[in-house]
């Protein structure tokens, strides 16, 4: 077998790397023990046993846990409570074993055998509390951090409190999965790494899935020696151990050999997510010497990447929606719906300038228009850019397709396209498009080492067999020529919104009852929301794509009494149709609110109209009567749900869904109007909202649902809200209102 250094132009070494089953390792790190069981016994045990139990692994299978570890310690696990794989903190206990104190982890794994996880507590007098103590404060902090970069330096800093890592970092992943240092907290003396990029291939596509599902893993020492389980496969299976959630599981040789030329001890990395997906991850690297924190302080800092993480996916939510408002902005500044033809109206000078571009193509029917620089074949450009670059998409948003590299994706066409060196292409309906472009723009990336440099075992026959990492981490500087500005999640986003501006003024042209649509629609929403003295109301609405409006619509007015009546519904459908049903459930809505004063009553005769005048329209609708109690601030909301999604109740620590009281959607109720009640304490808002902010197709609405739970907990902000949930296309309106009790002072 012989060994080279070679560059990574061959996709093999990457292949070889992704077949390594790194979630059936067969063996755990010799820093705890870990037990399997099946039917209350122990049927697998690691090796450490007789190191840390004194007792052979050998003997201590077939014995229950209270055989093993005495009657307290088994029952203070609780594995009646077990549950599948998740955050560490959901799993873990202290046990006292001869006097010791050890904090034990337990799950289920995706064979269905209970695995339990001990390691001895370094600390026998740690307070268990503490490490989550530290963890708030920080998550406290970052409520007042102005920006995502402040955010990136508070994580690094915060895990590295909590934990005592030498060095630690948070790494951004890009749409090809190369990570970039956005943010470092470091021991002085230590090489600063902020900025460095390192490539997709530094974590393999099956680690990568892996951290989707566990989100911490510590490499206590890469010098120790792994521990094989006994018995080597699971007893009644014949198949290795999945041990995708242990903590103690051991790691690929690959990644201990990549620490050690990184001149790393000790290692631990937690997964951010954003929508189960990874999008960054916080890594820990120790160079002293070993290093352990505790299985709580890993909770901790498991629980503060987690909580962070969210803050920075809201902040980057905040910070597109503001780039989004400004692109939109100038573009209804730069068009109207009577220039003609709509190609001409969008290809002007000032668009590059919005969009940060060199060039544009807009086609529309039998217009097409260019301006500023464009290749001599663009649609030879346009076509090969689709059919062979990855879509990009912003949500639930149609994709668009991008290259920065046209030269060496596509050297046949090297020759016509000029100075073009990039192209993003936005499909439009019918055929239509929109294609940006941009030159050749020289520029320097600094790399975590050279990214194609790797050792690389290969048999008799020339098959590579393993491929070792590269030897040295220190920066290496590319220079790149011949491509563009690469096109940035933000360059995507102004794409989409030039997108949805065409498509709009394309509806408006070709169907004008959708401006009559519109304007009914806008002249059914309230102009001014009620003022309350302690409160705030705020509320969005937002129509489809290409600005088609649905039967969306909210409100809210003041009753003779002094109470406030809200209201949020949902005809089915789009354009005059939805829109003129909506416009007389909401004028008699108001009608009925105003002379019974009581919401049930209200809303049956709702029903009974809608059953009478709207018999081919199917509606949903919660609607409240908010009343304040002037003395103490608070205040209580009756209501009634018509086949509604649940209101979201919100206040500094969070968010929770209203368990609402339920009825048939408007025009099938046919029975009594059961009516409920929500209390608002000082501080808390109530949001109501329509299924347009939640439903995307392809994603399950409890995900959606959880999605919104977890948002508003962080943010109130409802422009914020309706670009992180809804995203900058929907095939939906989507509406708010929310209503917060401020309190006094």
């Amino acid at each position: 077998m012989q060994s080279s250094v070679r560059g990574s132009g061959d996709d093999t070494d990457l292949e070889v790397c992704a077949a390594e089953p790194i979630h059936v390792p067969g063996s755990v790190q010799p820093r705890g023990v870990l037990l399997v069981l099946a039917g209350g016994v122990v049927v697998q045990a690691s090796a450490t046993t007789e190191d840390l139990l004194g007792v052979a692994a050998e003997d201590v299978l077939g014995r229950t846990l209270p055989a093993l570890l005495g009657e307290d310690a088994a029952a203070a696990l609780r594995l009646e409570d077990v549950a599948d794989g998740g955050p560490l903190a959901d799993g873990l206990r202290r046990v006292v074993l001869d006097g010791r104190t050890w904090v034990a982890s337990t799950h289920r794994n995706p064979q269905a055998v209970v695995v339990v996880e001990l390691e001895p507590l370094a600390d026998q007098g740690a307070d268990p509390a503490e490490p989550y103590r530290a963890a708030y404060t920080v998550l406290g902090q970052a409520a007042t951090a102005g920006s995502l970069e402040e955010l990136y330096e508070l994580a690094a800093r915060g895990v590295r409190e909590v934990t005592g890592f030498d060095r630690v970092m948070v790494y951004r992943f890009d749409e090809d999965h190369h990570g970039q240092v956005v943010g470092e907290a470091r021991r002085a003396d230590l090489e600063p790494f902020l900025g460095h990029r390192y490539p997709a291939g530094d974590i393999p596509p099956q680690a990568r899935a892996l951290y989707e599902k566990s989100w911490l893993r510590l490499i206590s020492d890469v010098e120790a020696v792994p521990r094989h389980l006994v018995p080597a496969l699971l007893p009644g299976t014949g198949e290795p151990t999945d041990l995708s959630f242990a903590s103690l599981r051991a790691v690929s040789p690959v990644h201990v050999e990549y620490l050690r030329n990184m001149g790393v001890r000790s290692s631990m990395s937690i997964s951010l997510l954003r929508g189960g997906r990874l999008w960054g991850m916080v890594a820990c690297h120790h160079v002293d010497g070993p290093h352990t924190p505790s299985l709580e302080v890993r909770a901790a800092a498991e629980a503060l990447a987690s909580g962070l993480s969210l803050q920075m996916v809201v902040r980057a939510a905040a910070d597109d929606a503001q780039h989004a408002r400004d692109v939109s902005r100038a573009l209804e500044a730069l068009v109207r719906v009577e220039d003609d033809p709509v190609s001409d109206a969008v290809a002007q000078p000032e668009l590059l300038r919005i969009l940060g571009v060199d060039g544009a193509v807009v086609r529309t029917g039998d217009a097409t228009a260019t301006v500023g620089l464009v290749p001599d074949v663009p649609d030879l450009v346009v076509d090969a850019v689709r059919r062979t670059s990855r879509p990009r998409r912003d949500g639930g948003t149609a994709p668009v397709y991008a290259s920065h590299d046209l030269r060496t994706e596509h050297p046949e066409l090297a020759d016509r396209l000029g100075e073009v060196a990039g192209a993003l292409v936005a499909p439009l309906p019918d055929g239509d498009l929109l294609a940006l472009f941009r030159r050749e723009v020289a520029r320097e990336v600094t790399w975590g080492g050279d990214p194609r440099a790797k050792t690389v075992d290969r048999d008799e026959s020339g098959t590579v067999v393993r491929v070792g990492p590269r030897q040295s981490f220190a920066a290496w500087r590319e220079a790149v020529h011949g491509t563009c500005e690469p096109w940035s999640d933000h360059d995507v986003r102004a794409a989409l919104v030039a997108r949805r501006t065409v498509v709009e003024l394309l509806y408006r042209r070709s169907r004008p009852d959708l401006g009559a649509a519109l304007v009914l629609q806008h002249s059914s929403l309230p102009a001014v929301l009620p003022t309350l003295p302690g409160w705030r109301l705020e509320a969005r609405y937002r129509p489809a794509d290409g600005g088609r409006v649905g039967g969306d619509w909210y409100d809210a007015f003041e009753l003779p009494d002094g109470r406030t009546a809200l209201v949020i519904g949902d005809v089915a459908g789009h354009g005059l149709p939805a829109a003129s049903a909506m416009n007389q459930l909401r004028n008699g809505l108001r009608t009925l609110l105003l002379e019974h004063r009581d919401v049930a009553t209200a809303a049956g005769g709702l029903d009974r109209l809608a059953r009478t005048l709207l018999t081919d329209d199917m509606a949903t609708l919660l609607v409240g009567i908010l009343e304040v109690d002037p003395g103490t601030g608070a205040g209580a909301v009756d209501y009634v749900c018509a086949g509604h999604l649940p209101p979201v109740v919100a206040d500094a620590q969070g968010a929770r869904f209203v368990e609402v009281v339920r009825n048939p959607p408007v025009g099938a109720m046919r029975e009594t109007v059961r009516a409920g009640r929500v209390d608002l304490a000082p501080g808390e808002s109530l949001l109501l909202y329509t299924d347009g902010l939640v439903e995307r197709r392809g994603t399950r609405i409890l995900e959606r649902l959880e999605d919104l739970r977890s948002t508003v907990g962080l943010t109130r902000d409802l422009e914020v809200i309706e670009h992180k949930l809804a995203g900058l296309e929907s095939d939906d309106d989507s509406t708010m209102l929310m209503v917060t009790a401020l309190g006094r002072g």
